[in-house]
């Protein structure tokens, strides 16, 4: 049997998985929970990878093959003190020395450029978290923001929800304009009241996920003219080229000319957030070019692996 790969990129709401062989066509897909490895618990990561992982074996009918490797891209690896105990539990799932737990960035990274994996370039994630990774000549790495959304990830997922719900809360208590995100968390949200708003958000298990839910409905009160959602996103915008910016001079890529892939669902917003971002970036890195990756996180993830194997080889 030809040898096959597993690239899985684990995030703060979701994990994807994918399986392919070194042609890079997708055999099959999975999909599950959270895996961040800084906010989950250990066995709640290790059961998202497995659960995602195994539904995409059976798609690919390879449910009892043993892959080439496995490639795991988790978000938070990078802020955690000891990654072994990670590895090891993944190593009892997958087989000994066939997994390569890196970042979900690092990954990502690997996806951003359709031609060399080592060429220079910035991938800008913006999911529930936000982080900007990028490499330059020589393979030299640099990262901005991605610390968690208690101290970073600023233009993130979370970040646009809190700040809408902020929003609702002032304009409830006097001291901020009218919002129609106020009138769509009431109607659509599940949310009847400002008592109600608080008990969820104050007394939930869920953490960033849950704030992170109510996106969706910023998104919504901003593709209706809503003054407040459409000035969140705007912001959120700035905050993300802030990351990229950051990373750019780090790299001295200024006068370069690469790729600045985006990944996540923030982007789903498009030019309400993209707009911002792509002014912010132009001014520091004029020849950069702004838009979607070549490749998912996942896919990534198998382009490292066989990145990884050439240079090993």
């Amino acid at each position: 049997m030809e040898p096959f790969f597993i690239g899985i990129d684990g995030g703060g709401s979701r994990t994807r998985a994918v399986v392919a062989r070194k042609d890079l066509l997708p055999l099959g897909r999975g999909a599950s929970g959270p895996a961040n490895a800084a906010t989950c618990p250990l066995p709640r990561v290790v059961e998202s990878v497995q659960e995602a992982a195994s539904d995409a074996l059976l798609a690919a009918n390879l449910r009892d093959a043993l892959p080439e490797k496995v490639v795991v891209g988790l978000a938070g690896v990078d802020s955690i003190r000891d990654r072994q105990p990670l590895l090891n539990a993944l190593e009892t799932v997958f087989g000994k020395g066939r997994v390569l737990l890196t970042s979900d960035a690092r990954i990502a990274l690997s996806g951003a450029a359709p031609d060399c994996v080592d060429a220079p370039a910035v991938v800008l994630i913006a999911g529930t978290g936000a982080i900007a990774f990028g490499q330059g000549e020589g393979g030299i790495t640099a990262r901005a923001g991605g610390f968690g959304p208690l101290v970073s990830d600023e233009g993130g997922g979370y970040a646009i929800a809190r700040q809408g719900l902020v929003a609702v809360v002032r304009e409830i208590d006097g001291r901020g304009p009218p919002t129609a995100i106020r009138e769509l968390l009431f109607s659509t949200g599940g949310i009847s009241s400002l008592t109600d708003l608080l008990e969820r958000i104050y007394r939930s298990e869920g953490g960033a996920a849950d704030v992170a839910a109510y996106f969706p409905i910023v998104l919504a009160a901003a593709h209706a003219g809503d003054a407040e959602a459409r000035r969140i996103f705007a912001q959120a915008g700035r905050d993300l080229a802030l990351d990229v910016v950051t990373v750019v001079k780090k790299l001295g890529l200024e006068r370069a000319s690469f790729p600045v892939a985006t990944i996540g669902g923030v982007f789903a917003a498009g030019e309400l957030v993209t707009g911002s971002l792509a002014e912010a970036i132009r001014l520091v890195a004029p020849l950069a070019r702004l838009g979607p990756a070549a490749h998912p996180p996942e896919l990534g993830a198998i382009r490292l692996a066989l990145a990884t194997g050439r240079k090993t080889s």
